[in-house]
């Protein structure tokens, strides 16, 4: 096999937002032509799973595409608390939310339907047209300007007078104009883009929806679930017309996971989850394909079986007893996310000198990369555990990498914030126990199999095993093996 110099990878971002060169080594799984037919509308997976990178491989193909249009929704950076205000009062739970959500992606789809040259049904472009015109909703103006000028006009909109009793064609006569509830306006909408035929496809895409999120925040909670439930109505009623309506909602599995709603389960034939595989190599899911894509774009090795190798010296014979090959060591320490394993092969690339990657440099660049990964988990656990520095800090006076669940609740009991955590919240050290394990902090030992959750979303913990502290972490907890 040909040696190639490891320094000579381009790795790309750490963030998929914003990547161009997702257009040549994103890795597609087999769902990614169910989401491009529009089968799919929720992708849920875990904080680096590859959610935005799905989002932006799409929009990069939509922009040197004439037929395909997007617009964006985040919550970064959003007025949730105005959205909030614009609530029906006289609906309950997340029904209350259902209108401004549906009112603002059929205003999306308004603009896009105006923008799109081969859309025919005359009557119903210039209806909207008027209407966005008319409320200073013209293109250039994203979901957040929306909702500040909705907050403005007291929740009102204008439209013409004739619209109300379902007359759309043109005339010169009957343009009266009114002011009514936004509310008023939805199904407007929705029969006006019905009627649209267009052979483009206009995109919503839904991402960084975790911003501003805290665990037991009722108010965000019914927020999103207001959304998936305007986002499916939405799609149900487009689907019947010609407009190729493909709305795309992705949001981390943690939060996902503890919404509770009599409805999700209707979302399951148009949802997937992202679950990558470290260990069969021949598989359409397997993490290795992240890296290798990446490989074979910066080197010219598309006809290369395993570059990986060409690249990373696996069997170095200095590794560790019981450990394969660097592949095995490196996945051992990341949640099997794309983003912890590119992460640690930039930081390799800091101590590569030249030619394949050693296992000397691997190790060397690990401490880097447990801090990285360190901060990635306070960014996910830090809403459901407000103590979770003091938590990580008592497997540090621990000092060892596999511990008994009584010396942790031993150390747990005798910090004094966390103690005082316990009082205030009523909470108790298996509380805690059960975030770290949920999040990958701790798994289970059985024997010599070590037991993650990252590895069985159904995997609960056992308090009656040991635990042991994810490698990952080891480096910047200061733990040693025992």
């Amino acid at each position: 096999m040909d040696i190639w110099n490891f320094n000579q990878v381009r790795w790309g971002q750490d963030e998929a937002k914003g990547d161009d060169d997702l257009i040549e080594y994103f890795v597609p799984f087999p769902e990614f032509e169910l989401i491009r037919s529009g089968e799919v509308r929720y992708v849920i997976g875990r904080k680096g799973a590859g959610k935005t990178a799905i989002l932006e491989r799409l929009r990069l193909e939509a922009e040197d595409d004439p037929m395909r249009f997007y617009s964006t929704l985040t919550l970064r950076d959003f007025p949730i608390n105005d959205i909030r205000d614009f609530r029906d009062r006289s609906s309950r739970d997340k029904s209350q939310f259902v209108p401004v959500w549906l009112f603002l992606i059929y205003v999306e789809l308004a603009k896009i339907a105006i923008d799109d040259n081969g859309a025919s049904s005359i009557e119903a472009i210039d209806a909207l047209e008027k209407f966005l015109v008319m409320n200073n909703l013209s293109d250039g103006i994203g979901f957040t300007d929306t909702v500040t000028l909705l907050k403005s006009s007291g929740s009102k909109v204008k439209i013409l007078a004739k619209w109300l009793e379902g007359e759309y064609q043109r005339s010169d006569s009957s343009q009266i104009e009114v002011q009514v509830h936004y509310q008023k306006v939805v199904d407007i909408l929705k029969d006006l883009l019905t009627n649209i035929k267009t052979n483009s496809q206009y995109w919503l895409f839904m991402d960084e929806l975790d911003e501003g999120f805290r665990s037991g925040d009722s108010g965000l909670r019914l927020l999103l679930l207001a959304l998936l439930r305007a986002v499916e109505d939405s799609a149900i009623s487009l689907q019947r017309s010609s407009l190729i309506y493909r709305p795309l909602l992705v949001l981390r599995s943690d939060i996902f996971d503890r919404l509770e709603d009599n409805d999700l389960n209707k979302l399951d034939d148009h949802l997937i989850r992202l679950n990558w595989i470290s260990k069969d190599d021949e598989s359409e899911y397997a993490l290795k394909n992240v890296p290798n894509a990446r490989i074979r774009t910066s080197l010219n090795l598309a006809g290369v079986s395993d570059p990986w190798c060409a690249i990373v010296d696996d069997s170095d014979p200095s590794l560790p007893d019981r450990v394969n090959n660097i592949w095995q060591y490196m996945v051992n320490r990341t949640y099997e996310r794309p983003r912890d394993i590119i992460k640690f092969l930039k930081n390799c690339k800091k101590k590569n000198n030249g030619g394949r990657l050693t296992f000397e440099e691997v190790k060397a660049a690990e401490d880097n990369y447990s801090a990285w990964l360190y901060n990635e988990l306070r960014d996910e656990i830090h809403s459901y555990l407000p103590v979770w520095r003091e938590a990580l800090q008592c497997l540090t006076r621990i000092g060892t990498g596999k511990i008994k669940y009584s010396d942790y609740v031993t150390q747990l009991n005798s910090d004094r914030v966390i103690s005082k955590w316990f009082k205030d919240q009523g909470k108790a050290p298996e509380d805690i126990v059960e975030i770290l394990f949920d999040f990958g902090v701790v798994g289970n030992l059985d024997g010599k199999r070590w037991l993650f959750k990252y590895k069985d979303d159904d995997l609960a913990w056992n308090p009656s095993m040991d635990l042991i502290v994810h490698f990952g972490l080891n480096r910047k907890l200061r733990l040693f093996k025992r």
